[in-house]
């Protein structure tokens, strides 16, 4: 009686389903701290007032201007000297998905006038009729 010889091959496969898991893990993650991380890092100092008043709903548009004339709005940057007509697009989008919106304009108590000029001037172009110029409370 003869043997027959199996043909065995080693046969050396990784088991990616546990490598999935956790890039999937840590996309979840990334996705869920970015737009958190990417607010704080918008630095503006607001002008201060010596009176509180409160803070209108969250169905208002922010849009924050920088002290070097960057504007942030939806967390998108845009440059008022290069992309402000891309900016007005965006702004009359964002009007259309409101009823009746506010602007509150965070602007940097050292940002040129004009650059608040501009966005005020883009906001009332989009037909947005209330304006809030945020403030900070004096102590």
């Amino acid at each position: 009686m003869r043997r027959r010889q199996r043909n065995s091959k080693l046969i050396a496969e990784i088991n990616i389903a546990p490598f999935t898991d956790v890039i999937l893990v840590l996309l979840i993650v990334f996705m869920v701290t970015t737009p958190l991380i990417y607010r704080s890092s918008i630095k503006i100092a607001l002008p201060q007032v010596s009176n509180n008043q409160q803070p209108l709903e969250s169905k208002d548009i922010n849009v924050s201007v920088t002290a070097n004339g960057e504007v942030y709005l939806d967390n998108e940057r845009y440059n008022l000297k290069l992309d402000l007509d891309i900016f007005k697009f965006k702004l009359k989008h964002l009007m259309k998905s409101y009823n009746d919106p506010a602007i509150i304009i965070n602007g940097d108590r050292n940002v040129k006038y004009d650059y608040v000029v501009q966005v005020i001037d883009a906001a009332s172009k989009a037909g947005i009729k209330h304006l809030v110029l945020a403030t900070e409370f004096k102590r």
